[in-house]
């Protein structure tokens, strides 16, 4: 009997020595792979997190939907008159972390005495925070104006809007409302893809001073 725990005494010593050595080798490995297994081996954890970062963007349903959506950062109209054209500016930031670039931007007016007519053939988009202030966006299509929904108008990007990018809308108006007033518009995106779930940021505030009543 003591003779056989000794013996069992030494099985599990050199049986820890050995899973120390083991585990020492593991913790090390990475640090004897060369310079160029070292790049590979990055690409490929970058290339694994890329994968991991899009599939939380894609549900089941395959549909796309932002992780962290646009933010609407200023709204303001080129003119305050009543009753004069004028053109509504609304500009947003992708997050650089929005796990979908901007395919599409819609916009509202909510409920007041007087409805605005959008001329949407004068509708543009640009890079940055200001009307004209940056590179031109070519738009793919432009609609709105339904006879069930007016004061509404949205505008599709030709190339979706990468997240990281500030964009400005400029939705030009047949005239501003003849009353004065603080006017609400609110601002829906839609991310790429073909079945983009739809994200509403909030309304825009424009503030016009026409006739006072």
């Amino acid at each position: 009997m003591k003779f056989y725990s000794l013996i069992t005494g030494a099985t599990l010593t050199i049986a820890t020595t050995v899973n120390l050595q083991s585990a020492t080798y593991a913790s090390t490995e990475y640090d004897f792979i060369p310079k160029q297994g070292r790049q590979q081996a990055d690409a490929l954890q970058l290339s694994q997190s890329k994968s991991q970062a899009e599939s939380v963007t894609n549900n089941q349903g395959g549909q796309t939907f932002f992780s962290h959506p646009p933010q609407l950062i200023r709204s303001a109209s080129s003119q305050l008159g009543g009753y004069i054209p004028s053109t509504y500016e609304f500009t947003l930031t992708v997050p650089k972390d929005a796990g979908q670039a901007l395919k599409a931007v819609s916009i509202a007016q909510d409920k007041s005495p007087e409805l605005v007519k959008f001329d949407i053939s004068s509708s543009r988009a640009f890079f940055g925070q200001r009307f004209a202030g940056g590179p031109e966006i070519r738009l793919a299509s432009i609609g709105g104006e339904q006879p069930s929904k007016p004061g509404e108008a949205t505008i599709v990007f030709d190339q979706p809007v990468q997240p990281g990018s500030t964009v400005t809308v400029a939705l030009a108006v047949q005239r501003n409302p003849i009353w004065s007033g603080i006017y609400l518009f609110g601002v829906t995106v839609y991310p790429a893809g073909e079945n983009g779930l739809s994200q509403f940021l909030g309304y825009g505030r424009i503030s016009l001073y026409g006739n006072s009543g």
